[in-house]
């Protein structure tokens, strides 16, 4: 089993984590007592997730896109990127329309 970190140790108000899904989430309040960490995902709303990141409704406490990441140590590798010029020029076709 992968172990899964203290993320209310992990987090203050303020702090910005990623989703599984790769979705900011900005947490907003911690309820240590609970176990609870309150916060905000753009386009979902308002979230409760449990101790070890997994969010708090999820069915049968199953592994989901809205569970915490923890954060990454060193800077996030970049995305790469192409433009459509260079993916639709005659010498660059990486995939056949026949």
């Amino acid at each position: 089993m992968d172990e899964r970190p203290d993320f209310v140790a992990l987090c203050r108000p303020g702090t910005v984590l990623r989703t599984r899904d790769r979705s900011a989430a900005k947490i907003t309040r911690i309820d240590e007592a609970a176990g609870l960490i309150h916060g905000e995902v753009p386009m979902f709303g308002p979230c409760v997730w449990r101790r070890d990141g997994i969010y708090r409704d999820a069915p049968f406490g199953a592994a989901g896109p809205l569970d915490l990441m923890p954060p990454q140590a060193g800077p996030e590798p970049a995305r790469r990127r192409i433009s459509m010029a260079e993916a639709l020029a005659a010498g660059d076709r990486s995939f056949c329309c026949d």
